[in-house]
């Protein structure tokens, strides 16, 4: 007999530990802290793990219609972005080049939203978490290469606690509700 993945809840906690950790690197930074190349190994097995689900998402989420491609898609673009986190920290100790894939992958993320909003696919928290995560994405990548702007630093941080507080409450959410509904399913 099979097993069931709650692919959305998992990828969920993933993101949120993955925001909390961003929260708490931006932070350093903005305390005139510096990064080391141990500091990538957080985002490297975040990476490793989002990217194992986000494919098994993709090729096995047994979930009809546009589902597989408005969740798995963009959670395998966040798993691209933090393998490339992990190993820009490990091997440089630094993150100067990873702006070129977090303003793009923010965006998309927005884009996602948008798509999801339109087409009233889920409840204003699933799109709200994806604009925020996307937006904050953005303002993060700029932060990373403005690292002396005070004022942007503070705006990721403050976008990221919003958009972490939004991800928490959609996967507390989902596991709820996904542990009820899949009660019975048997695959």
């Amino acid at each position: 007999m099979s097993g069931f993945v709650d692919f959305l809840s998992a990828t969920g906690y993933l993101l949120l530990v993955a925001d909390v950790y961003a929260v708490y690197l931006l932070f350093k930074l903005s305390r005139g802290g510096s990064l080391s190349r141990e500091a990538g190994a957080v985002p490297f097995g975040l990476g490793v793990a989002s990217m194992g689900l986000a494919l098994a998402m993709n090729i096995l989420w047994p979930l009809p219609g546009p589902y597989n491609f408005v969740f798995g898609d963009p959670f395998l673009l966040f798993a691209a972005l933090m393998l490339a986190a992990g190993i820009e920290l490990l091997v440089f100790g630094n993150l100067k080049y990873i702006e070129g894939l977090a303003v793009p992958v923010g965006l998309i993320a927005i884009l996602y939203g948008a798509v999801i909003a339109y087409n009233s696919l889920d409840p204003i928290f699933v799109w709200g978490m994806f604009m925020l995560e996307g937006l904050s994405g953005v303002v993060v990548g700029f932060s990373i290469s403005n690292g002396k702007n005070k004022y942007l630093v503070w705006a990721a941080l403050i976008l990221l606690a919003l958009a972490s507080l939004l991800t928490a409450i959609v996967s507390v959410q989902t596991s709820f509700e996904h542990v009820h509904e899949f009660a019975k399913y048997f695959p």
